[in-house]
């Protein structure tokens, strides 16, 4: 499998989830969504050494919890009909614009 736009992916993960009928309300999405960030903090933390020696947990793996972040993210655009290719395209002429 390779993947190489966003509209790829995007595509990717519409047929994954109606496959396995994995299709949930977009508020379970974003909890699922939220709980992923809560993973991808952990790790940054960890990184910076925050709070010491309080966790067993020393397991950082930042690429799967982006990649399931990421994945979310496409999962969530799908619900609510997002073309994400073309919004962020849209997002960062905006940014372009307003940050030159």
């Amino acid at each position: 499998m390779e993947i190489k736009t966003i509209k790829e992916a995007q595509e990717f993960v519409k047929k994954f989830v109606h496959e396995r009928n994995w299709e949930t309300s977009e508020e379970d999405i974003l909890l699922h969504l939220m709980e992923e960030l809560g993973e991808v903090s952990r790790n940054v933390l960890k990184r910076k050494d925050y709070g010491g020696n309080h966790t067993q947990d020393s397991k950082q793996n930042m690429d799967e919890e982006l990649a399931d972040v990421f994945y979310l993210i496409l999962k969530l655009a799908n619900k609510t009909n997002v073309d994400l290719n073309l919004a962020f395209q849209n997002k960062m002429k905006e940014n372009i614009k307003r940050f030159s």
